[in-house]
């Protein structure tokens, strides 16, 4: 018995680091289960379904209207059909990439602080809201930061006196970014000023793997040029005011692990005061490492890594088109800067390491504490009106949407087994699985009034219209009022006039 306990002991000794990120590991992924299903599927989400669901062949093309390259699709597209497109089931992809993320972290800031550092990045990024949040949702925001923590950590290596095996990995890791959300594109100027730290062999050596991550992602170019001249992403203009100038700023407060929700109506611990007392604490800890003469072009490369991409899309943002959503985009980097506050807690004196931890984790659970319980607080419409409208569908109804609600209403009308026939107004905002906002595109008003007026029901037949509001669907609405007897048949089950709308031929 004795001999047994003490290999144990011995065990644990000798494989302590592992032990307390495997710890680590399952508290994440216990954080991240924890209400998976709390909210439903929303927009955004049901819109990565109904792209993933697409035959393979045909999710590239469908792209091409859009924001965003295909690479989290394609493997969605192969999760859904492996484990269906259930709410956890399509949310459960984002699960598993928001778990290896703490791994992924803790390696990243292991080769750049040690061991202790990598252990406290770990820890950090099990419990930081902004990354349970994501970990949550059926997008691609905590792939694309997993790619990128995988890429700092090869580059780190390669820089530091590594083999080429890592530098072409690092290649390869860039061109998947790239693939998997156009920010991505931003971790290639900041991986060359980490790299322009270093000289000789490792500077060229990092200059070829550009070149290749940048002769993979060839093909899709021509893409990505119709996508930056498409108006689409001017609604982040629409729906944010902040100046550019405070974007990164902003984005700082954002990651503070004190923080509740995410994004326009983010909760927090503190004061307005405090928050930003908050905030400058974590820009001393990112900065920290650089005061010690040990790591420091590693820690330098780091924090270069971390800060050229919000900062570059501030800036063109001022200088172009609005690209930097609050809230979202800035996750690219938040692994990176976990772990260089990883290893700035680490290293401090030895009394005041234990507190500093204490204290950040006592901040992470709050936060998290106000996310499970006053954070967010969704209260989409679709659930409510397509549980309504389901058992009132016949399989030849036509139900028009018009706005944003296409992607969500079908896919809860899915699940729900129902039949009809779908279409898009305006007609061209199938292009974009009926993705339509109000003020991006101006239709003509004589297409848009001929567009509506095909929207009549024939004879014996039925035609629903959900809509969100706005002119464009105004126009339909009209339209159909003045052919057809139009009702708003679930006001009594608390769906508003005007977002459920049926339409039948008038009784002669």
């Amino acid at each position: 018995m004795g001999s047994a306990l003490e290999r144990g002991i011995r065990f644990a000794r000798g494989h302590a680091w592992a032990l307390a990120l495997a710890a680590a590991i399952l508290l994440a992924t216990g954080l991240r289960l924890h209400g998976l299903t709390r909210h439903p599927i929303w927009l955004d989400e049901a819109y990565s379904v109904a792209v993933a669901r697409q035959p393979l062949r045909a999710i590239a093309p469908s792209l091409a209207d859009e924001t965003g390259p295909p690479l989290y699709y394609l493997l969605l597209h192969a999760w859904i059909r492996l484990f269906g497109e259930g709410q956890a089931a399509v949310r459960l992809f984002s699960l598993l990439c928001g778990v290896l993320l703490v791994p992924a972290t803790a390696q990243l800031a292991r080769r750049a602080a040690g061991s202790r550092g990598g252990l406290v990045a770990a820890f950090l990024v099990s419990a930081t809201p902004m990354a349970v949040q994501f970990s949550q949702e059926a997008r691609m925001y905590t792939l694309v930061p997993l790619l990128t923590a995988l890429a700092a950590d090869q580059l780190l290596a390669w820089l530091e006196g590594g083999t080429r095996r890592q530098l072409v990995t690092h290649a390869l890791l860039l061109a998947a970014i790239f693939y998997t959300h156009n920010w991505g594109l931003l971790v290639l100027p900041a991986a060359g000023a980490a790299a322009l730290l270093y000289s000789g062999e490792r500077l060229r050596g990092w200059v070829g793997a550009a070149l290749l991550a940048t002769l993979l992602y060839t093909p899709w170019m021509p893409i990505l040029v119709a996508q930056v001249r498409d108006p689409s992403y001017m609604f982040i203009g629409m729906v944010q005011t902040i100046p550019w100038w405070q974007l990164p700023f902003r984005s700082i407060l954002l990651f503070a692990i004190g923080v509740g929700d995410i994004g326009a109506k983010a909760r927090t611990l503190l004061p307005a005061a405090g928050t930003f007392l908050f905030g400058a604490w974590f820009l001393w800890l990112m900065t920290a490492p650089l005061l010690k003469r040990e790591r420091r072009r590693a820690n330098l490369a780091l924090l270069l890594y971390a800060a050229v991409p919000p900062v570059s899309a501030a800036l063109y943002t001022a200088l172009a088109r609005p690209i930097y959503l609050l809230g979202r985009y800035e996750i690219l980097v938040l692994p990176v800067l976990l772990a260089i506050i990883g290893g700035a807690l680490a290293g401090r004196l030895p009394g005041a390491r234990l507190g500093m931890v204490v204290a950040a984790w006592v901040l992470a659970l709050a936060g998290l504490s106000l996310r499970y319980t006053a954070g967010v607080q969704r209260r989409f419409p679709e659930p409510l009106m397509a549980a309504t409208l389901a058992p009132n569908l016949r399989p030849d109804d036509r139900v028009v949407f018009c706005g944003l609600y296409r992607a969500a209403m079908e896919y809860h009308l899915r699940q729900a087994r129902a039949s009809f026939v779908a279409a898009s107004f305006p007609p061209d905002a199938a292009n974009h699985l009926g993705w339509y906002y109000e003020g991006l595109d101006r239709q003509d008003a004589s297409v848009l009034a001929t567009a509506a007026r095909d929207q009549c029901p024939g004879h014996r037949s039925r035609v629903w219209v959900v809509a969100t509001s706005g002119a464009t669907c105004r126009v339909l609405i009209d339209a159909l009022g003045a052919c057809a007897r139009l009702s708003s048949p679930f006001l009594d089950r608390g769906v508003p006039a005007n977002q459920v709308l049926l339409a039948e031929p008038r009784v002669r």
